[in-house]
């Protein structure tokens, strides 16, 4: 199995040509099963159970939206990012970077592991994929393939489509839950059988509304509902995130490079931002109490501050409960929490520096 996909991103020997190629991705084979489960729940659940002219619309709408991802979906996967010029060669195998050599992959717009010449200093060259992808936006798990100028239309296409399913499903399902409730007689006539409680009832003067068919059906609604909204959320900050990126003139990767706050201004800017500290765990907030007890004790000329009834610890307690000390603490804690996540993120994306231009790096 571990040859057919892998959970972990694994370098290749050779340039990956398309997002087909083993060894797949586990959460691309994941969106696949998930697409094609919702695909058949939609068409062979939720469609019937709508009234006629319903019925008929959110067929239609159904079908050209799956069409539309699929389509979308291919295309961002079999299309190939990579460089123009690293297209027209043959599909050798890759050598390894020696940095005792070179300090970069890519130095003065040459790639030394694909050995062309690349077209722009948006050009990275993608260890996973072992390719220069041409302005590369950022390597998509769901697509098991990097994203470039090439596909990118292709990948928002995509997104776009799939946010729409989301949203015509939880539509669907949050009608049918209101009709269920108020006027089921609205629902189709395969739905009124499945939820109907009184033709197993002898006397039939008694109206039950709610039965296990009934209750399992209301169940099902609120479930796949309530789980296309989830994914509908996920996809709709993507594309808001993308959507942002575009209008900043900026792609995935370089965004993440350069949204790093310095460590120097992060203190006074959560100094003046209270919302910050107010959203601290209790946690670190323990955390920096124990921090700032480790200061050494408040000594006079006279020996240790122990005179007028008052012990060390206590004017301890007392130097600690101050507020300027305490905001200064949280405000160092939260600086070196944020700045650890950030540069988690930059190893993730940056690889080693095996992506960047000196040109950029200089700058």
């Amino acid at each position: 199995m571990h040859k057919c996909c892998s959970l972990d991103q694994v370098h290749r020997p050779q340039r990956r040509i398309n997002g087909l190629q083993l060894p797949l991705n586990y959460q691309q084979v994941i969106g696949w099963m998930v697409f094609v489960t919702t695909g058949l729940i939609n068409f062979v659940i939720l469609v019937r159970i709508q009234f006629d002219k319903l019925k008929i619309a959110s067929q239609i709408i159904f079908i050209i939206l799956y069409v539309s991802h699929t389509v979308s979906h291919l295309t961002a996967s079999l299309i190939d990012p990579s460089e123009e010029e690293l297209r027209k060669l043959e599909v050798n195998t890759v050598p390894e970077f020696d940095r005792n050599i070179h300090a970069h992959v890519i130095e003065n717009g040459r790639c030394h592991l694909c050995n062309i010449f690349t077209s722009s200093k948006k050009t990275k060259h993608c260890s996973l994929c072992n390719k220069c992808v041409d302005r590369f936006d950022h390597h998509c798990k769901w697509l098991n393939s990097c994203v470039g100028r090439r596909n990118y239309g292709a990948f928002i296409a995509s997104v776009v489509t799939a946010l729409l399913l989301a949203i015509a499903t939880s539509s669907l399902c949050l009608a049918d839950i209101v009709l269920f409730l108020t006027n089921p007689q609205l629902l189709s006539p395969d739905a009124q059988d499945i939820i109907n409680c009184n033709k197993n009832q002898t006397n039939a003067d008694l109206d039950v509304k709610y039965c296990k068919n009934s209750v399992m059906f209301l169940l099902f609604l609120i479930i796949f509902g309530v789980s296309a909204l989830a994914i509908g959320c996920a996809l709709l900050h993507l594309y808001c995130f993308h959507v942002y990126i575009s209008m900043l003139g900026v792609s995935t990767y370089e965004y993440i490079l350069r949204s790093g706050t310095p460590p120097s201004v992060m203190p006074q800017f959560i100094k003046k931002c209270p919302c910050c500290t107010l959203k601290l765990s209790k946690k670190t907030y323990i955390l920096s109490k124990s921090k700032t007890n480790k200061q050494k004790p408040v000594t006079t000329e006279e020996g240790p501050s122990e005179v007028k009834g008052e012990s060390t610890s206590a004017k301890r307690r007392k130097l600690n409960s101050s507020p300027a000390n305490s905001d200064t603490n949280v405000a160092n804690l939260i600086s070196i929490i944020v700045n650890n996540e950030l540069e988690k993120a930059r190893k993730i994306f940056m690889n080693d520096k095996n992506k960047i231009h000196p040109q950029e790096e200089n700058s």
